[in-house]
């Protein structure tokens, strides 16, 4: 890229005169104006000045200047507004790069180091050959002794030498290869790999009018941003404070100055954090399916787990968010991006109104998490990124969020002193009565709650409703106490512990199905 601005070239192509005299090209300035980024991309808009000669020539040719990241073919060319002019053609084709001063201080940096590595392995092959020499010599037939000695100092001598100049040469050569890797890597960072960038000839036609603006956009690569997120859980408060940073980079080799600066969100997805219920499903089992039936289900526990807890500011002008079809625009107003550097810039930060329990889920894990249920009074639309998850000023670890819409459950870990454990109290099966052609199943378990913390908690407890797949199969429930809520797939408990206490759920099942009929019993037995 050209020093400071890139530069365009205008060139007038007119109409033979006398003894066929070209009025030459005369040169304008280009800026960036505006730049819309994506996660891995962005949408530059620039404007030139075009300023020729009132010629009277009826044709003119514009010459563009891309980054070498651009892609030519999603060039647009548009005309100054409220004016007669017409693209008639644009040709694009690939040119040799212009840097700016500092990337081409670093080209020549790079170029410097790599002249001297080539000096360096010179120097260590021609000591390698001395060395081979010396090695040589041993084989060489003295008369005396005294020549024996005399060779065998001399040998030894210029071989420690050698040695000597040979390790403080490939030391280094470690240092020089690794100053090329670094200028190499700030080399890529600032001005990406390509050693060409792209030139576009766009032919006009009409009345130029003096001082007319040409507008243009491109998509260009090595270029992009993604978010970073810090979520406080305020218990104490009841609210979670929400922090959204945007972390910039780009790659053209040209900084960016005082640029109207966007940020093109994508559609957010959905996090998973606890483990969830599998469906617990009783159902015939045919001897078909047996085995292979009971090693599946048996292994389903297993491969429920919580997902792993796999960074976070400057203050700047209160962006502004626009909503599109597919996605949002945050306007972070005029911003310097230099070239190379990776920037955070703030997006927002709020507070959000939570209500917190405790979630456990005893059949598949002792553990409880923390559970924060917010609404949100307007939709909101926060894209995937990594979060730091925070609880009262103590970092609990990082994993990616996404929010879409005005309601979430947000989790904040488990918590080391709220354990709820689960213990089998009877697994009994047999027949209801000795003429009656049935087969029955009951099971019971005790689920205990410990609080080992200094304050009392409000904890919800989910543990699974079976689902038979056969109308023979009739099921019955027995709990102490009662569950606070049920729906279709668990069964649910509020349950307040103080602080230092424990509390208990008793809960059962019974089964009674046909004498013949096989059954899968499910992972829940």
């Amino acid at each position: 890229m050209f020093s400071k601005k890139r530069k365009h070239l205008f060139a007038g192509v007119l109409p033979v005169v006398f003894m066929g005299l070209l009025i030459l090209p005369l040169v304008s300035l280009a800026a960036v104006k505006e730049v819309t980024l994506f996660p891995d991309s962005a949408k530059v808009e620039e404007t030139a000045k075009v300023s020729l000669q009132t010629t009277g020539a009826n044709k003119n040719q514009v010459i563009i200047v891309l980054p070498p990241q651009a892609d030519p073919e999603s060039l647009m060319v548009s005309p100054p507004p409220a004016s007669r002019i017409r693209i008639d053609d644009i040709q694009i084709k690939p040119v040799t790069r212009v840097d700016e001063n500092r990337i081409a201080q670093l080209r020549a940096q790079l170029k410097k180091s790599q002249n001297e590595k080539k000096e360096m392995q010179g120097r260590l092959k021609a000591l390698d050959i001395q060395l081979q020499f010396w090695q040589a010599q041993t084989k060489a037939k003295t008369k005396t002794v005294t020549e024996a000695d005399t060779l065998a100092s001399a040998i030894g001598r210029n071989s420690r030498k050698i040695y000597s100049e040979k390790n403080a040469l490939e030391t280094e050569l470690e240092k020089i290869e690794k100053q090329i890797k670094e200028i190499q890597d700030q080399l890529n960072q600032a001005a990406g790999k390509s050693e060409k960038a792209w030139e576009a000839a766009v032919t006009l036609s009409g009345v130029m009018p003096n001082d007319a603006v040409l507008n243009y956009s491109y998509m260009l690569g090595g270029c992009g941003w993604q978010p970073l997120y810090r979520l406080e859980a305020l218990p104490s408060l009841s609210g979670i404070l929400f922090s959204w940073d945007a972390d910039i980079w780009q790659s053209t080799g040209e900084d960016w100055k005082l640029v109207q600066i966007h940020l093109a969100t994508l559609q957010p997805v959905r996090t998973i954090t606890p483990p969830e219920l599998p469906p617990w499903v009783i159902k015939p089992r045919t001897a078909v399916i047996y085995k292979s039936a009971r090693r599946e289900e048996r292994s389903a526990p297993a491969m429920l787990a919580l997902e792993a807890a796999n960074d976070a500011v400057a203050g700047q002008s209160e962006p502004v968010e626009t909503a599109h079809t597919t996605y949002s625009v945050w306007s972070l107003g005029k911003k310097t991006i230099t070239a190379g550097d990776r920037q955070r810039l703030k997006i927002k930060e709020e507070t959000w109104p939570a209500q917190f329990l405790f979630l456990a889920r005893p059949s598949v894990s002792p553990q409880a998490f923390l559970e924060a249920k917010i609404k949100l009074p307007q939709p909101v639309e926060i894209p995937s990124g990594q979060a730091t998850f925070v609880i009262d000023g103590a970092m609990i670890g990082k994993r990616p969020f996404a929010l879409a819409g005005t309601e979430a459950d947000i989790y904040f870990g488990n918590s080391p002193f709220i354990t709820v454990s689960t213990s089998t109290v009877a697994d009994l099966s047999g027949a209801t009565k000795f003429f009656q052609n049935k087969q029955t199943r009951q099971w019971k378990w005790l689920i205990e709650v410990k609080n080992a913390g200094h304050v009392p908690v409000r904890l919800r407890i989910e543990e699974p409703v079976p689902q038979p797949r056969d109308e023979r199969i009739k099921l019955s429930f027995k709990h102490q106490p009662e569950p606070s809520e049920k729906d279709g797939n668990k069964f649910i408990w509020l349950v307040d512990v103080p602080a230092m206490q424990k509390k208990s759920i008793e809960t059962g099942v019974e089964l009674e199905a046909p004498k013949d009929m096989p059954i899968d019993f499910g992972w829940r037995r």
